[in-house]
């Protein structure tokens, strides 16, 4: 894998084949299969790792690989920044029109958190009933509505955790 898409998916290039791997990490040499093929690129399911990337970890979440907010858990903190870094250099260069060099000289660093777990930007917490009927909350799977029974995730506070446990 020789780079990251815009929402922490694996990307390789295979003769001019862009392939699209979720959960793969920068530097995995992987096998995977094509789930949906276009003329120019595919989304493909990781099946196996055949080398595992120098900026792999293991996620703290267990439901870091399912889940549709922890994309980038498997990926080493400091090249999780690298990643965000480059994602928006390339979108300032891409979308917004400025030369690179001007960015490079201009562009700082970001700056890292002591703890980078335990938050995030914006969270909804949707309710519904699992298979034997019990009301859950958690968080959504990656691009489906199924929830993911969780209040223990990165909820941002503990007093969330209490509010949800509370409503359940």
């Amino acid at each position: 894998i020789s780079d990251m898409g815009t929402v922490g998916e694996g990307i390789e290039k295979i003769h001019g084949y862009t392939l699209f791997i979720k959960d793969a990490v920068i530097g995995y040499t992987v096998e995977a299969k094509i789930m949906k093929a276009k003329k120019n690129y595919a989304y493909a399911k990781l099946e196996k790792v055949i080398t595992p990337s120098l900026f792999r970890v293991e996620p703290k979440c267990a439901f870091a690989k399912s889940c549709g907010g922890c994309q980038l858990q498997a990926m080493s903190y400091e090249k999780q920044l690298e990643f965000k870094h480059n994602k928006v250099k390339n979108n300032l260069i891409r979308i917004g029109g400025f030369d690179a060099s001007f960015l490079e000289g201009i562009m700082e660093e970001p700056v890292g958190m002591d703890v980078p777990f335990f938050y995030r930007n914006k969270a909804q917490f949707p309710f519904g009933y699992d298979k034997e009927g019990n009301i859950i909350t958690g968080f959504f799977a990656g691009r489906t509505h199924s929830i993911i029974a969780n209040t223990d995730c990165a909820l941002g506070t503990v007093e969330n955790k209490v509010i949800l446990e509370e409503i359940l």
